[in-house]
């Protein structure tokens, strides 16, 4: 996502390369996870913004797609929330099982 949004040198990438899960929070439909950067991680000035993707999974309907939206709050990646369509159950395989990372 921040690579299509930002390009392949963008500071966000660097900020993800340090980052780490602060918290993490499952829900029925899906999982939320607050991320802390690095006090010394480039920000980017009077961005704050959400950029959202869906993703195909190798399972099936109607858990094939599943979005993301990645929260970038003051310059800095905030929140990542991931989310299935339609009330359905977030899989309960770990996620590099059924994940395909081509964006639909």
């Amino acid at each position: 996502m921040l690579v299509k949004q930002y390009g392949p040198h963008s500071v966000f990438l660097d900020q993800l390369a340090g980052a780490r899960v602060e918290s993490r929070r499952m829900t029925d439909v899906g999982v939320c996870v607050n991320l802390s950067t690095s006090e010394k991680a480039a920000r980017v000035d009077a961005v704050d913004t959400e950029i959202s993707e869906d993703y195909r999974t190798s399972l099936d309907a109607p858990c094939d797609l599943i979005g993301f939206t990645l929260f970038i709050r003051e310059g800095c990646l905030s929140f990542l929330e991931g989310y299935t369509f339609g009330d359905v159950k977030w899989p309960e395989q770990s996620i590099d099982e059924w994940l395909v990372l081509d964006a639909v």
